[in-house]
């Protein structure tokens, strides 16, 4: 018996080293609230992430609570705050990962953007290539050797400003695209402009800035388009633009070779389109179906949880717990490989693939897909929608659901889109 009891002893002694030691390698690969919010902000997600967070943000330390807060704050557009995290976050001198601080500091040069501070803008991506020279891919590092191409010419811009005078309200005309086009007035010049809210800057072709007298920058910048095209582009500035009862002065433009922007298939030039800076500076744009266009001058109030939210310049909607770019430049909504994905099975049982243009400036691409008639819940109603392209697989990076067009955006009455309280009103 006592020769037994020995080894029996050790062998208990070894069984709750390893329970123990399970139990503690389990509790460092579970993963923390930080850990899953994190994981949508970089899904884009970021109405996940925010839900997650209020739900959970007793369970998250301080210093991670502010680095969420300034993804959030950037998400959900309000820059300032966004900035004054990040000022706090150096100022503690954390000693986080260098993959999170490149990102923050991302969100840092995003934020003068939208502040339309292009000179601390370019000081940012100065101290992102110099400071993480060894850890930026080849694609990183493209794109930020671009946008110090951008942020430099326009350093010595000033800001943009947008006075709203009083209620504007302007009859759109659809171009033989179906597209919106908004009548503007420049250097005492009448022109239309696509009304576009997935236009990351506004654009405009050669030769209208030369006829509309625009202050022309070389740039030689490269853009990609949704087609996956790079094509070259120079900038201009357009000191101020009249929009109804609505000045605003300093507008970026990215200015293209008119041939980038003609399509030959339908005869069709677009000269000039009004991105997402232009927009949001309205603060609470209103479309009606019967086509007008409205700002008002004081904000319609909002009661509900905002369902609008910015990636970098590109405007995010959430439908049904899912987050979709929205572009009322789109004719038609287009599905992309994460809504393939959460149900692969059914698709593939149910439809054909089939091949599937996508066009934009600098041309058309083709990509697999399916024809789908998707329903969507939106504003307690039943949204069907007809022969919409869903793709298989991914376009880039994208991490979306899709994009959302004008299909969807028709069938309601009125649509209000407010930049302030970040939200999308169907009526």
């Amino acid at each position: 018996m006592n020769r037994l009891a020995i080894p029996l002893k050790k062998n208990i002694v070894l069984c709750c080293l390893m329970i123990l030691f399970a139990l503690t390698s389990f509790s460092q690969n579970r993963p923390t609230m930080f850990d899953k919010v994190y994981e949508q902000i970089k899904l884009k997600n970021f109405f996940r992430a925010r839900d997650l967070f209020e739900s959970y943000s007793k369970h998250i330390d301080t210093e991670k609570q502010n680095i969420i807060l300034i993804f959030l704050n950037n998400a959900f557009n309000k820059p300032m705050i966004s900035n004054q995290k990040i000022n706090t976050f150096f100022q503690s001198g954390s000693s986080q990962p260098d993959s999170l601080i490149l990102k923050i500091y991302r969100v840092q040069e995003d934020n003068f953007v939208k502040l339309h501070d292009y000179k601390q803008a370019q000081q940012v991506v100065l101290k992102i290539i110099n400071k993480f020279k060894q850890q930026l891919s080849t694609d990183e590092k493209a794109d930020l050797e671009n946008n110090l191409k951008i942020w430099t010419a326009l350093a010595a811009v000033n800001p943009q400003k947008t006075v709203i005078h009083s209620d504007t309200r302007i009859k759109i005309e659809r171009d033989k695209a179906g597209l919106k086009n908004l009548p503007v007035d420049i250097n005492a010049v009448r022109t239309n402009f696509i009304f576009d809210t997935g236009a990351n800057l506004s654009t405009v072709s050669l030769s209208n800035a030369k006829r509309l007298n625009m202050q022309i920058i070389p740039a030689n910048i490269a853009v990609d388009a949704i087609t996956g095209i790079s094509i070259k582009a120079d900038l201009a500035v357009c000191k101020k633009l009249n929009l109804g009862n609505i000045t605003i002065e300093n507008v970026i433009f990215l200015v293209f070779a008119d041939s980038a922007l003609h399509f030959p298939q339908l005869n069709y030039q677009i000269n000039g389109i009004l991105g997402y800076p232009v927009i949001e500076a309205l603060r609470e744009v209103q479309l009606t179906q019967d086509d007008y266009f409205i700002v008002p001058k004081v904000e319609t109030k909002n009661d509900t949880l905002s369902n609008l939210a910015i990636n970098g310049l590109s405007p995010l909607i959430n439908i049904e717990g899912q987050h979709f770019t929205f572009d009322t430049g789109a004719e038609q909504t287009i599905l992309y490989a994460a809504f393939y994905e959460q149900s692969k099975k059914k698709f593939d049982q149910q439809y054909t693939t089939t091949k599937i243009r996508m066009g934009g400036a600098g041309g058309t691409t083709e990509y697999s897909g399916f024809k789908i008639d998707p329903v969507f819940q939106v504003m307690g109603r039943s949204i069907s929608l007809k022969n919409v392209s869903l793709l298989t697989a991914k376009i880039d990076k994208e991490t979306v659901y899709g994009n959302i067009g004008q299909d969807l955006i028709r069938q309601f009455s009125k649509m209000t889109i407010n930049f302030d309280q970040m939200f999308i009103r169907f009526e």
